[in-house]
């Protein structure tokens, strides 16, 4: 705090103390990054936001990362078996993340439930010794989402939100029609 004081005066504020002033002088500037968007919107439940805000700052505890803190862990992937445990490997070349994807349809709009969920499954595989087959873990994106949409408020939705939920109905008939 003292170096934001010298002389009698606060630096950041050229015409003496505020509150308002001092608070932004000790919160300071930060970068602005390209995630926060996506990670803190509206559609996204809270436990897949902070799944993603952790993901974003890769600060997820993977076997890779726990390793480096001098954990004794097995370093492949628990839900494949087929890459070393890494946040990249994880979500985008683990053959269970990606059938998922693919098998389901899940949208961009859905990502960070896909994230949480994979991430959970993983968490039961080590733990648990339990697995969910792909598809069910799709259904429980699907069923997150249609809880998350009903109890928004549909006046204030902006014409891409609508879209989005046109998709998504979409998406919903046809996994109907696939299991």
């Amino acid at each position: 705090m003292s170096a934001g004081y010298a002389n009698g005066q606060w630096d950041a504020q050229p015409g003496g103390f505020t509150p308002a002033g001092y608070y932004a002088w000790f919160k300071g500037t930060r970068p602005r990054v390209h995630w926060v968007k996506a990670v803190w919107n509206g559609w996204a439940l809270p436990k897949h936001q902070f799944l993603g805000w952790v993901v974003a700052h890769e600060a997820l505890n993977t076997a890779a990362r726990l390793s480096t803190f001098g954990v004794d862990i097995e370093d492949k992937c628990s839900l494949c078996g087929l890459v070393s445990e890494t946040i990249e490997t994880l979500f985008c070349d683990c053959l269970y993340s990606r059938r998922t994807v693919l098998q389901r349809g899940v949208q961009i709009a859905m990502m960070l439930g896909l994230l949480y969920q994979v991430w959970q499954q993983r968490n039961k595989g080590r733990t648990e010794n339990v697995l969910i087959r792909p598809e069910g873990v799709a259904r429980i994106i699907l069923e997150e989402m249609r809880t998350r949409v009903r109890a928004r408020d549909r006046t204030t939705m902006t014409s891409a939100e609508r879209d989005w939920l046109i998709r998504m109905r979409l998406i919903e008939r046809y996994l109907v029609l696939c299991v």
